[in-house]
């Protein structure tokens, strides 16, 4: 039974690719939005919002009303910013090896981990006799990026000394915000309330002040910022919660201002996810039972089979390790992935499912009329996250933005990038 094919997808030499919901995506800003109250909203699309797109995202977003964008080189922001994405954008990462003098090209933002880069700032800001904001970071207790708290007064002792430069944020990351057992989240927000009282000592007032992730946007009501950065729940993602045993919905479950969150406000489950990934059967064969398929000869069929080859690999981001053990959608049915996937093709066992015809859309990660495949579902098969599931799709698998809603459509959209 074909499926039907959209126009986008038919310019497809090959049939695989990654479907973006832009309604979707605005649904979901509109959550976070929500949640985040009298805050401010940072998109983080680092990782090309996490395989989503970057551009098409940041501009989708950016006719929302997003404030800032957050990314994590200079590369990605540049990516951007030649797009004409205006957006303040926060290097979330710093500035790594890049020459300075992209910031003021761009007008970028950098974060600061360390006393001894602020001198290179400052030598930059004068030789443009330009001002360079920026963000401090501030190590909590996640341990990659960021100032000590005990190093702040000597960073804030050398920053005041120094012109050019505008202090314009502090901030930490948590590491563990979804577990609401757990103290480290306590424990981060104790050290950042630290820091901060270190702030009025050297005269300095940040505008900025953010924290909160995406699990400590759903979770957390007693963290004191003004801006929130949120990247997995735009994408309709969620680390799952790791609740007390004895917590149920709609009661406190910790210290004051540690509740739930409101009955009108939106919870994990109420966020979409946004991508879609898809390709078509292209060849179908009925084999013996008993006969090996892929490489390795790893599967064999145990009855008579009806087999369908898929152009899509683990050089396109689906996991080698859901060989013989994952599964896609195929007329509105699950089939078994079957033997070892290969780099660009995989097979599925459609013996079950009547009429399949080559031609037929086959959906990875997504929706049909009543079965679902998530990131979530494949993270949990292969022992990792989903955002690196989602990051995994790669560049070869084109996106194709659909927008449903044709009096908000973007010029990008709908439209095929490689």
């Amino acid at each position: 039974m074909a499926t039907l094919t959209s126009p986008a997808t038919t310019k497809l030499l090959r049939p695989t690719w990654a479907e973006i919901s832009l309604p979707a995506l605005r649904r979901n800003f509109e959550r976070v939005r929500l949640l985040a109250g009298t805050r401010r909203v940072m998109a983080v699309i680092k990782a090309d919002a996490y395989g989503h797109g970057a551009v098409a995202v940041a501009r989708c977003l950016a006719a929302c009303g997003v404030d800032w964008l957050g990314v994590a080189t200079v590369e990605e922001a540049v990516e951007l910013r030649e797009a004409g994405v205006e957006q303040p954008i926060l290097l979330l990462g710093g500035l790594y090896m890049s020459d300075p003098a992209d910031l003021v090209e761009y007008k970028l933002t950098p974060s600061i981990s360390s006393t001894a880069r602020l001198d290179t700032y400052a030598a930059c800001a004068r030789s443009f006799n330009q001002p360079i904001p920026f963000h401090l970071k501030v190590d909590t207790g996640l341990g990659r990026l960021g100032l000590p708290p005990s190093r702040v007064p000597s960073f804030l002792s050398h920053y005041v000394e120094l012109e050019g430069l505008e202090l314009k944020g502090i901030f930490t990351h948590l590491a563990s915000a979804e577990d609401l057992v757990a103290t480290q989240t306590d424990e981060q927000l104790a050290h950042f309330q630290a820091a901060l009282k270190e702030l009025p000592w050297f005269k300095v007032q940040p505008e900025w002040v953010h924290v909160s992730n995406s699990a400590a946007l759903l979770v957390r009501r007693d963290v004191r910022e003004n801006l929130v950065r949120i990247g997995a729940l735009l994408y309709g993602y969620c680390l799952p919660l790791v609740l007390p045993s004895n917590w149920s919905p709609g009661i406190p479950w910790g210290g004051p201002g540690r509740e739930t969150p409101p009955a009108a406000a939106p919870g994990a489950s109420e966020f979409e996810p946004v991508l879609a990934f898809k390709s078509r059967v292209v060849y179908l064969k009925d084999v013996p039972s008993n006969t090996p398929l892929g490489y390795g000869a790893a599967f064999h069929s145990r009855r008579p089979s009806r087999i369908a080859t898929v152009p899509v690999g683990y050089a396109d981001g689906l996991s080698r390790q859901l060989s013989s053990r994952g599964r896609a959608i195929v007329n509105d049915d699950y089939a078994r992935i079957v033997g070892n996937i290969s780099m660009d093709l995989t097979l599925i066992d459609v013996t079950d499912i009547p009429g399949v015809e080559v031609g037929d859309e086959v959906i990875l990660i997504g929706n049909s009329e009543h079965c679902h495949i998530t990131a979530q579902e494949i993270a949990t098969e292969v022992g990792t996250v989903p955002y690196e599931v989602l990051c995994s799709i790669g560049k070869r698998v084109p996106r194709i933005y659909v927008d449903e809603e044709p009096k908000r459509r973007l010029d990008t959209a709908p439209f095929v990038s490689g």
